[in-house]
């Protein structure tokens, strides 16, 4: 039935056009990007650790554009921070940074595992 309405050149044109998709649809599939990493859950927690890393502020070092990346601080407290670190020196905690107008522990909270003071450590230890 199919050779009354195709002649011999269009069906053999069918015939690679169908083996070409399928011979692409197998390379899609071997190239294809894995469905989770191949490390299982310890590779996304180590990922992770590393953008927080990454993004973490030492407040005894930050300049003015690292300091408007904490939550809360724009380039005027920012400015309030640096001022007052050159003023009395390098921060001992955290908490210190609250000596700035406009800093409050609520603002710090806002800053957990963001900001930490060089010495202590990323996490305040």
């Amino acid at each position: 039935m199919v050779g009354r309405y195709l002649d011999r050149r269009e069906l053999g044109f069918l015939a690679a056009a169908a083996a070409a998709a399928a011979l692409f649809a197998v390379l899609a599939w071997q190239d294809a990007a894995p469905l989770r990493p191949p490390e299982g859950e310890a590779a996304a927690v180590r990922a992770e650790s590393s953008l927080l890393e990454a993004a973490q502020v030492d407040l005894n070092t930050a300049g003015l554009d690292a300091l408007c990346t904490l939550p809360g601080v724009g380039e005027k407290r920012a400015r309030a921070i640096l001022a007052d670190r050159a003023a009395n020196g390098p921060y001992a905690q955290v908490e210190d940074v609250t000596r700035v107008s406009g800093i409050t522990q609520n603002t710090i909270r806002d800053w957990a595992r963001l900001a930490y003071v060089s010495g202590l450590g990323p996490e305040g230890e």
